[in-house]
Parts: C-alpha cells; sequence; structure tokens
C-alpha cells in the first residue's frame, strides 16, 4: 500500500505546484475605459445673455453698451506675470493657451487686456485724431462699449512683432495656430474676415474674446460667423426663469365663519342631507 501510494503523492504535489503557475499565466482582463462624452452647454438664461455683464456670455458692442458706462469686474488678476489684467476664469485659460504654443514653438505673447473706460476713453480720443471718427470707429470701440472693458478680451501678438495688430498676423504660423487652437481654451477670434456688417469692426486676427471652453466649441460647431449670430441662437433658446408660484393663503377667520354658516343654512333645506359633514374648510 505504501508503494502504491508513492505515485499518487508524487502527482498531488505536482498539482499543486501546478496551480499558482497557471494562475500566474492565466490573463487578466483589462479594465473597462470610460468613455467621457462632450457634453452639451448648459442654456443659459435671457438674463445672463442680456443683462448680466459679468456673464461670459455679455454681448458689449456699439448697439450694446455696458450700464454703467464705467463698468469694472470684481475678480481682475494678473495674467502670467504681465502686467496685464482679465478676469479669474480667462486669465486661467489664456495662461494655459500661451504655455500649449510655446510647446508647440509658437512664441505668443499678450499685448493688451482688460481696459478701464478712462484708458478706453484715451485710446478712442487718439485714433479719432489721428484717423477722423469713421475710421475710428472701425478699429476701436466708443468708451462703455468695449469687450476690453469686461476683463474677458485680450489682443495677442508675436514676441518677435511682425504684424502685430495687423491683419496679417492671421497669416502668420502664430496666428494660425491661435485660430485653430483657441477654442480649446475657451476663446474666439472675435472680430473674423468677413464679419464686419455684423461686427462693426474690421478684421482682428489677435483679438481674443472668452466666453468658455463648452461654448466656444459648442460655436466652432454650429458655425456660427459671428459672436452676435452665436448669441442670437442662444437667446432665442433661452428659458425665461419662471417666477415662484405663490402659496395659498389660508382663510381667514371670518372666511371660515361665512363657510360654516352657509353650510348650516344647506343642512336643513330637504331632503334634509347633513351638506356640513366633510366640508368644514376651516379644518
Amino acid at each position: 500500500m505504501f508503494r502504491a501510494g508513492i505515485p499518487a503523492l508524487l502527482l498531488c504535489a505536482s498539482l499543486a505546484f501546478a496551480a499558482p503557475l497557471a494562475a500566474q499565466a492565466t490573463p487578466v482582463a483589462p479594465a473597462t475605459a470610460k468613455v467621457h462624452a462632450e457634453k452639451a452647454p448648459k442654456p443659459p438664461t435671457k438674463d445672463e445673455l442680456t443683462e448680466d455683464q459679468a456673464s461670459f456670455l455679455a454681448l458689449v458692442s456699439r448697439e450694446h453698451p455696458l450700464d454703467p458706462a464705467n463698468y469694472k469686474p470684481k475678480d481682475l488678476r494678473d495674467v502670467a506675470n504681465s502686467g496685464h489684467e482679465l478676469r479669474k476664469d480667462a486669465s486661467a485659460a489664456l495662461e494655459s493657451l500661451l504655455s500649449a504654443a510655446r510647446k508647440d514653438s509658437k512664441s505668443l505673447v499678450l499685448l493688451s487686456a482688460y481696459r478701464s473706460y478712462e484708458r478706453q476713453v484715451s485710446l478712442f480720443n487718439g485714433y479719432k485724431a489721428r484717423y477722423g471718427t469713421d475710421y475710428a470707429t472701425r478699429i476701436s470701440a466708443a468708451p462703455g462699449t468695449s469687450e476690453h472693458q469686461l476683463g474677458l478680451a485680450a489682443d495677442i501678438g508675436l514676441s518677435t512683432g511682425q504684424c502685430n495688430l495687423k491683419e496679417c498676423f492671421g497669416d502668420t504660423a502664430g496666428g494660425m495656430w491661435l485660430a485653430s487652437n483657441a477654442a480649446d481654451f475657451g476663446f474666439i477670434i472675435r472680430y473674423p474676415s468677413d464679419g464686419e456688417k455684423i461686427t462693426g469692426y474690421k478684421y482682428e486676427p489677435w483679438h481674443l474674446r472668452y466666453i468658455g471652453t463648452d461654448h466656444a466649441k459648442a460655436m466652432a460647431k454650429s458655425k456660427a460667423g459671428t459672436f452676435e449670430a452665436y448669441q442670437a441662437t442662444l437667446l432665442k433658446a433661452a428659458k425665461t426663469p419662471k417666477a415662484p408660484k405663490a402659496k395659498p393663503k389660508p382663510p381667514t377667520d371670518a372666511q371660515v365663519k361665512e363657510q360654516r354658516e352657509s353650510l348650516l343654512v344647506l343642512r336643513f333645506l330637504p331632503p334634509y342631507r347633513d351638506w356640513s359633514t366633510g366640508y368644514d374648510f376651516g379644518r
């Protein structure tokens, strides 16, 4: 029996050693990858589009001036120690954009950002004196109608100074990179080459406007040629906030007394049913 048991013991031992090896050789199923679908931006209300100057979707132009004219945003901060300010979210987004441009060997620099009402007065008057009122209004905003005053607009140029603040900037490698990548950081080219009849301003490939990543990408996808056109689409679909429903007021003591007296009269009318049962409005 002892000899007969040796092969059995050897077989058991081999199986015992083989089990861990087999477990190690078994391929582990890969974890299921999570797919993050791009969400559509939250539909803004009419107030956000037309009344709230702090909204990223606020439209400011000659037809839509700021109110008050000397409006100043509350959350301005310096952009990458440049001495130029933008609102907090726009500032962080522009810093990311400039960093990404450097990684792609595009040396973009910030030329201008937030401007106060007083600064815009000085600039506009200077353009008028130099070019005359008609041309000045095509290249500069009158005080109180400038996007720069919102703290959401920035002028971008090249570190070399090539074509800065000129239409030819759009044909440079940096200008083309900016047009292709701005939406990924929440910006749009605010005054496109074919939009002067709508925007009122000449082509400015250097002028960025922050509207948030979701809306910048949605605007590009919608093929809206200008921010005015995109905003009009949003306005058409916008919902006016519903006013809260007023809660019904409880009846006064006089009303309860009147209801009870009315039911008391019904109680003695033919066929003499007790009409008051279950109809005590004062309960």
